[in-house]
């Protein structure tokens, strides 16, 4: 169950047997930590070993079995080698929270055993560096391998071929390391019957589900979107689908929190949101985006002039392009970049999307071209690798922008971006955000407003991290826009 998804999972009595076990994952990890682990303490044995057997030695030995065995430990405490089908941001919460852990489990002998502080010491560092090398294992494993392994993923039925059941399925299929296959969809609207919803048959109503055995063992799980597009009450509806489990999705992003928990009142199930005040959270990012842009724009200077003077050789026109974007309320800012495009951009942009209906549908649905005949070569390769962003940092260091939050939206956006320009312009708009780390040019305009309030309504700092390191990650592999 995805943190990004929140849904309610009920288990079902199982109808027939699954196809892969439901520990397969899990014992895969597992197996790749044990790996992982034992090559790091053979490497240790071999950097920092000795071959005399001093007590200082044993002990050494002693501390190194420690850190070792501590991480798959606390690793199962939290439930890690469950979380073949979550996402990188529940997995990545979850190994820090779980190195945290280990940190205070070592931390308290250290203090009151004043004679084994080295013990504890080696122990805590050979986990902590555990923690990290499992932790990268684990990602290249899930997204890596186990994604691309078409029988790994579940194969699931989705219940309601409305718009969420559509962006859903369409979320499945980009997001393979979610681990689930959509196959087809069941709707008792008989007007979508035999038709395509997201690349996807809908096949019928969903009472084939319970009354024809061949539709039901087209999959292992069932997904339940739409929910108050059901005639049925839900309920009901969950009872008669024949799967194991079922997964009811509570909402596309609004309702949904990093740290969301299910509770049991005495046989209602709950969804606890809690609500952080970001009042002190916001000050600390505020201090932090002044210290890091103050040092990035230092040293990134050379390499701004070589930039800036590769445009002025590339085509006519201005070095800088500014734009003005959307900081909340009535207030706008001129965002700065580098320029890409031609000059006149506007205007041949108008003229495009008047001769050429593929390009006009494609850019109402991104706000984005995949290929656009305005952009400069060197404006191509300014994009591709983000630099073109490089003067945001005056941006950021002005009080303008914050080095990670949502999109800078242009003001002739915001009827689109409708009523949650409440939630997105109490912050400040982001170098990057979570939107940029989440298929960017391959989201379609309301997936990011729903990324944005997401990452609004959750924003902290262990979220910025992560958030950090995936923009480091993409901009490496130059998965710019």
């Amino acid at each position: 169950m995805s943190k990004l998804d929140p849904e309610a999972v009920i288990n079902l009595a199982p109808v027939k047997k699954t196809a892969m076990p439901t520990v397969g994952p899990g014992l895969l990890l597992a197996l790749s930590d044990g790996f992982m682990l034992a090559l790091l303490g053979w490497t240790l044995i071999q950097l920092f070993g000795s071959d005399t057997l001093t007590p200082e030695a044993d002990l050494s030995q002693r501390a190194l079995v420690t850190g070792l065995m501590l991480v798959p430990l606390v690793k199962s405490v939290f439930g890690i080698y469950s979380l073949g089908r979550f996402d990188y941001l529940e997995r990545t919460r979850r190994t820090f929270q779980a190195a945290l852990l280990s940190v205070a489990v070592l931390a308290v002998p250290f203090i009151v055993m004043d004679g084994f502080r080295s013990f504890f010491v080696e122990a805590l560092s050979v986990a902590l560096i555990g923690f990290a090398i499992t932790y990268a294992a684990d990602l290249l494993l899930v997204h890596g391998l186990m994604a691309s392994a078409l029988n790994w993923r579940t194969p699931v039925v989705i219940v309601g071929a409305g718009p969420q059941g559509a962006a859903i399925a369409e979320k499945l299929q980009r997001l393979p390391w979610l681990g689930m296959r959509p196959v087809c969809f069941f709707d008792d609207d008989d007007t979508l019957w035999q038709t395509r919803v997201a690349n996807l048959p809908v096949v019928g109503s969903t009472d084939l589900l319970a009354k024809s055995p061949a539709y039901a063992q087209q999959a292992q799980a069932a997904i339940v979107a739409d929910i108050g597009r059901h005639k049925k009450e839900l309920t009901t509806l969950v009872e008669r689908l024949p799967f194991k489990q079922v997964y009811c999705l509570l909402g596309e992003g609004n309702v949904s929190a990093v740290d969301a928990t299910y509770h049991n009142l005495h046989g209602s199930l709950a969804l606890r949101v809690s609500v952080r005040p970001p009042t002190s959270y916001l000050r600390i990012r505020r201090a932090l985006d002044i210290l890091l842009s103050a040092i990035l724009l230092v040293a990134v200077a050379p390499l701004m002039l070589g930039i800036a003077a590769a445009i002025r050789l590339d085509s006519p026109g201005p070095v800088m392009f500014r734009q003005k974007r959307w900081a909340g309320g009535d207030k706008t800012f001129d965002v700065l970049k580098f320029r890409s495009m031609h000059i006149n951009a506007e205007e041949h942009l108008q003229r495009l999307l008047e001769n050429d209906p593929k390009m006009r549908e494609e850019y109402m649905t991104y706000h984005k071209l995949t290929y656009d005949p305005r952009i400069t070569p060197v404006g191509r390769f300014l994009r591709k690798t983000s630099l073109d962003e490089l003067p945001q940092l005056v941006n950021i260091l002005m009080g303008d922008m914050s080095l990670i939050g949502p999109r800078a939206y242009m003001p002739k956006e915001l009827p689109e971006v409708g009523a949650s320009a409440d939630v997105i312009g109490s912050v400040r708009p982001g170098l990057t955000g979570y939107w940029q780390v989440s298929g960017r040019h391959r989201t379609t305009f309301q997936e990011r407003v729903a990324m944005d309030v997401f990452y609004v309504r959750n924003c902290g700092l262990l979220f910025d991290f992560y958030i950090l390191c995936k923009t480091a990650v993409i901009v490496l592999k130059g998965e710019g826009s």
